[in-house]
């Protein structure tokens, strides 16, 4: 996988439509954000809903 490809896995939803839905507004509900530099990729554990996707407020 591209790091294009491995970052394209990220929430595409803006934090309003987010929170409308009752998503985390950081992840869009995924519950981890990914990214990608020089060919390392890493998947971090959302810290805004700690990886569950949940809105929190």
């Amino acid at each position: 996988m591209t790091d294009q490809q491995w970052e394209a896995q990220n929430g595409t939803l803006s934090p309003s439509e987010a929170r409308a839905r009752g998503l985390c507004w950081h992840c869009s509900g995924k519950g981890a954000n990914w990214t990608a530099f020089g060919g390392v990729q890493r998947k971090v554990d959302c810290p805004e809903c700690r990886g569950d996707g949940k809105a929190k407020r």
